[in-house]
């Protein structure tokens, strides 16, 4: 299959599970608070001294639990700054009240936050549209995590509902397949 017609098919599918993400807002939001006691519980994250993840939106898995958690910790938590199309880098925070909205209305640190090198991250929880049972994991269409990613290794996992777990996700070379995918219900490794 060539190149065009899987990324014709990745939005495709990304536009179908917009419309359930949509209709199942709540549920999703709410299946957070198991996905997050999964990830908090999980070596890779116990080990990390740096954590990074994502402030979901009303459409993603809830969490906040785990930015508390890993606060609370005394870990170091680095959140994505958006700093052009498709370019994104890690800036530490030392609480959630000085966020603000970024490019597409998505909380972030404020732009004096310290930017951290990604290598410097232990573990990342990573948000995504959907996933495959394989691991693989299709992003939002912006590109940002594709291109941030190779620099975390295998220290990271994917964050992503039953409800939005796929038999399948068609995939490029350039998309990583997850180390670690996190439902409400399962650890899923690869």
């Amino acid at each position: 299959m060539d190149i065009v017609s899987i990324e014709q098919q990745k939005q495709q599918l990304r536009r179908a599970v917009r419309r359930r993400a949509a209709a199942e807002a709540p549920a999703l939001h709410a299946a957070g608070a198991e996905i997050c006691h999964r990830a908090l519980e999980l070596p890779e994250y116990r080990a990390a001294d740096l954590v990074m993840a994502f402030v979901s939106t009303a459409s993603e898995p809830d969490t906040a639990a785990f930015l508390r958690g890993t606060l609370r910790r005394g870990k170091r938590l680095a959140l994505p700054f958006l700093t052009g199309p498709g370019q994104m880098e890690a800036r530490v925070i030392k609480d959630l009240s000085g966020l603000q909205a970024g490019p597409f209305g998505i909380l972030q640190p404020p732009e004096s936050a310290p930017a951290v090198p990604a290598e410097s991250i232990g573990f990342a929880l990573v948000p995504c549209a959907a996933a495959g049972l394989h691991g693989e994991r299709l992003g939002h269409g912006g590109g940002y995590y594709d291109r941030f990613l190779p620099a975390l290794g295998n220290q990271w996992a994917v964050a992503c509902p039953e409800a939005l777990l796929l038999a399948a996700v068609p995939c490029l070379p350039h998309d990583l397949p997850a180390p670690i995918l996190i439902t409400e219900r399962r650890v899923l490794r690869f």
